[in-house]
């Protein structure tokens, strides 16, 4: 029998589904209105086609990269993010939004005398089957579940003690809080848990630069924000600092 492989999701998968069925369906209208309004040269409805046309394109565009971003970018992402915090082995790293696992589990590879936390909400919105049973399998399949811990929780009220962890990290996570104040909360939260000479390194595609902001008013004067990461799609940047 085959070994069944872990499986770390689809990110956004109703925008995905979304593209990738309304990208056709709009070429094929507009295609369909430029063939009946080209020979009548009615300009307007012309003009109409070729916006539907292009924007149909675009979004099957879209749609694909968001697929290789998911099943191959985040990935190559992922590996260069916990590459960057050389890890010793024996730190405690929380995952906020963990997801389906990917910087949980991979850090936890890591981290022969140490282990990885991860806290999550699963909203179905995110990844498609997101759920803590579904991140412990991975775990299991990957070989680590004796070092990855899950829980249920929001990034916003975290449940973990002052300065009781060594690395915390998030990739595409943060942004899903709607609210300024709501980021600003998450942030001082993830300061609060840090220990003194602890980093942090949050993976976005939107906010990154009021994530390094409200990371300076908890005290991480070195916050800084990365240049764009190519591999996801949209582009993310990494948003980074020590506690001192």
């Amino acid at each position: 029998m085959q070994k069944k492989k872990p499986d770390y999701g689809l990110d956004a998968p109703g925008v995905v589904r979304g593209f990738l069925l309304g990208g056709p369906a709009l070429f094929a209208v507009g295609y369909s209105f430029l063939e009946w309004a080209t020979p009548r040269n009615i300009g307007p409805v012309i003009g109409i086609s070729y916006s539907m046309v292009y924007c149909g394109i675009v979004l099957f565009v879209e749609s694909l990269l968001l697929m290789g971003s998911s099943y191959y970018g985040k990935f190559r992402a992922r590996d260069r993010l916990l590459d960057s915090l050389h890890l010793r082995g024996d730190e405690t790293v929380l995952d906020v939004g963990c997801g389906h696992g990917l910087l949980l589990i991979a850090a936890a590879k890591r981290l022969p005398r140490g282990h990885s936390i991860g806290i999550d909400l699963w909203s179905q919105v995110d990844q498609g089957n997101n759920s803590r049973e579904a991140t412990l399998q991975n775990a299991t399949l990957e070989g680590v579940a004796e070092r990855v811990e899950v829980r249920d929780g929001d990034m916003r009220k975290l449940p973990f003690a002052d300065a009781s962890v060594d690395v915390v990290v998030a990739n595409l996570a943060i942004h899903n809080i709607s609210s300024r104040d709501g980021r600003r909360e998450a942030i001082s939260e993830i300061v609060r848990v840090l220990k003194f000479g602890g980093q942090v390194a949050l993976m976005d595609f939107k906010h990154v630069g009021q994530y390094c902001e409200d990371l300076k008013k908890n005290g991480m004067g070195d916050a800084s924000a990365s240049g764009p990461v190519l591999w996801i799609f949209p582009p993310v940047r990494v948003a980074r600092g020590h506690k001192s």
